[in-house]
């Protein structure tokens, strides 16, 4: 029982804390804390992990998971890619959880944040904080692992919400100014600008707290992709920072069984960055077919900018935004719900020889005929 008048010698307390950190129970204790820890040797193989890593897509435990490197062990989609896994891909430069490690390689405590991209276009975003040790005349790196996804997305929707409607707000208040100023198709066009803003941000926002929060429904219908593209490519010319853009579209006539509402949103917002990325000189292509796959369409849309490699190594991830800070979630927003949602797949190729060419694989969702694409006769 607690007496606050008494207190143990100091000979005592170094003896209870070498006792406690030798005995088996404390290993119990450590695998208690809600979040991961984890020891890396020199090969930054893990000898010792106190739990699960966080994450939704883990399925390695326990003793399995040691000799494997961090980025295997949350099967992250470039942990494989390269010859000798986690660490040795381009895209692990760029790997907020390997800078931290290289740090401490190096005798220095880090921290960090890491963006893991998973399969289907999830992105887990971790806490790191790291420490050098040695032992045994070995040297070792210690990591606190904490995922802190729900925040990361909490906070980037809410900014980009807020910043949407702020900007919104200012553009009415001065059209107000500017009402005497200015004709009345001018100003029309300028509130039909803010509305068709205003509600692809709500809208967008719905979508991705609820695809994040894995509530989001799939209604599949037939679909003519010609006429959601023509759709699309009016929805976004109507803009009036788009209004003298060019957009060519080449016809297709293929019909598919799908979500109209998420191929849509992931129609606009790769359209969107393409018309984002380029000037008012420069032409977007769109073009749409047979996929590579039976049952699949594949929907191209090529831009002339080139996306630079290190944005390129970054692009699908939650929190990297080439907008700033907390900005945007256009290419992320992309893979999660065409891979995720609608079984699909996003690539891209940025180089002199293509430019910049988004490629989106959708299959059909015909239960009936899984392969069956439809070709209409308009």
């Amino acid at each position: 029982m607690f007496d606050f008048r008494i207190r143990e010698s100091k000979e005592k307390i170094s003896r209870q804390a070498e006792n406690i950190l030798q005995s088996p129970g404390f290993r119990f204790l450590l695998e208690e804390i809600p979040n991961t820890i984890l020891i890396v040797n020199r090969n930054r193989q893990i000898i010792y992990l106190n739990k699960m890593f966080p994450g939704p897509d883990s399925k390695n435990s326990g003793e399995g998971l040691l000799g494997m490197r961090p980025g295997e062990c949350l099967l992250c989609v470039h942990a494989f890619e390269g010859r000798y896994g986690c660490g040795s891909t381009e895209f692990c430069k760029v790997c907020g959880f390997a800078t931290a490690i290289t740090k401490s390689e190096k005798g220095e405590k880090a921290s960090g944040e890491c963006n893991l991209t998973l399969d289907h276009g999830e992105t887990v975003t971790f806490k790191v904080m790291t420490y050098p040790f040695e032992f045994e005349g070995e040297r070792f790196v210690f990591a606190y692992i904490q995922d802190i996804s729900d925040f990361k997305t909490r906070q980037m929707l809410e900014h980009i919400f807020i910043h949407d409607i702020t900007n919104s707000i200012t553009t009415l208040t001065g059209l107000d100014e500017l009402f005497d100023e200015i004709s009345v198709r001018e100003a029309r066009s300028i509130v039909h600008d803010l509305s068709v803003r205003l509600s692809d941000e709500i809208h967008s926002y719905r979508l991705i707290t609820e695809a994040e929060s894995h509530m989001l429904s799939v209604m599949a219908s037939h679909v003519e992709i010609d006429k959601l593209i023509k759709s699309v490519i009016t929805s976004m010319l109507s803009i009036r920072s788009f209004r003298e853009r060019k957009i060519r579209y080449k016809k297709s006539g293929l019909v598919i069984k799908t979500d109209e509402t998420l191929l849509r949103r992931v129609l606009i917002n790769t359209i969107k960055n393409a018309l984002e990325a380029g000037n008012g000189d420069d032409e977007v292509t769109i073009f749409s077919g047979e996929g590579d796959k039976p049952g699949h369409i594949s929907i191209n849309v090529r831009s002339y900018p080139l996306i630079p490699r290190d944005v390129q190594l970054q692009l699908f991830q939650r929190a990297f935004s080439t907008k700033g800070h907390g900005r945007g979630w256009g290419t992320y927003s992309i893979r999660l719900l065409a891979e995720k949602y609608l079984r699909g797949k996003v690539n891209f190729i940025s180089d002199p020889e293509h430019r910049t060419i988004f490629t989106i694989s959708i299959p059909s969702l015909d239960a009936g005929n899984p392969d069956k694409i439809i070709r209409s006769h308009d």
